[in-house]
């Protein structure tokens, strides 16, 4: 009998912990605690972080960075790999639509955000303009997804909607390219007969056909 008691004070301070701790909204994430490491950053290096802030065509990026966790410490690191990203301008945020805007607000739609941003990363490779021709080929971003490329009329165009406004700008170890348009992931159609662009393996990805995972 005794030991029933406990068990039922138990569960019930147990409870009353978890509903203190959990008064944050569904699916919003928690602060940051304090002390966090934050890797050395070489002298006069600069990172993805540093661009976008620099640029007040991209303030609309800057902020969805701040709000999707763990991005602004990712973008303010300087790796020690080859990169690329196609950064989507103030432009291409104001392209979306009342819908768009309205659900990235939401807790789910930060979550969703944070993906989009990743699917315009490629790490790895450098992908220089260059690096693309007038034929139609697909590259992987770090959501493992493809995206199409082309060059049209001396511009570089993603998935036939995106274009590059500024392109091969240069940061440590990296290379940005300003587009009008957001590259979203669920419009991905995959096709698998269109040419892969030159590029780096993913880690973790099946862009090598050969690895027993895939």
């Amino acid at each position: 009998m005794i030991a029933s008691l406990k068990n039922i004070v138990f569960l019930l301070l147990s409870c009353a912990v978890f509903a203190k701790d959990n008064s944050r909204l569904p699916l919003s994430y928690r602060p940051s605690p304090g002390g966090l490491y934050e890797p050395p950053k070489p002298a006069g290096s600069i990172s993805l972080l540093d661009y976008v802030n620099s640029r007040s065509d991209l303030s609309i990026l800057a902020q969805a960075l701040s709000g999707s966790a763990g991005f602004t410490q990712a973008f303010s690191t300087v790796p020690t790999w080859k990169f690329t990203f196609f950064a989507p301008s103030d432009t291409a945020f104001n392209n979306t639509g009342e819908y768009f805007n309205s659900y990235a607000e939401t807790p789910k739609g930060k979550w969703w955000l944070g993906n989009l941003i990743q699917h315009h990363y490629i790490p790895n490779s450098q992908l220089s303009v260059s690096s693309f021709s007038t034929n139609y080929t697909r590259f992987q971003t770090g959501t493992f997804l493809y995206v199409g490329a082309q060059v049209i009329d001396g511009n570089l165009v993603l998935n036939r909607a995106a274009t590059v406004l500024e392109a091969d700008i240069p940061v440590t170890n990296g290379l940005v390219h300003i587009i009008d348009r957001i590259i979203n992931p669920s419009a991905m159609i995959f096709e698998g007969d269109i040419e892969k662009t030159k590029q780096s393996f993913i880690a973790g990805s099946c862009s090598n056909p050969d690895l027993p995972y895939c």
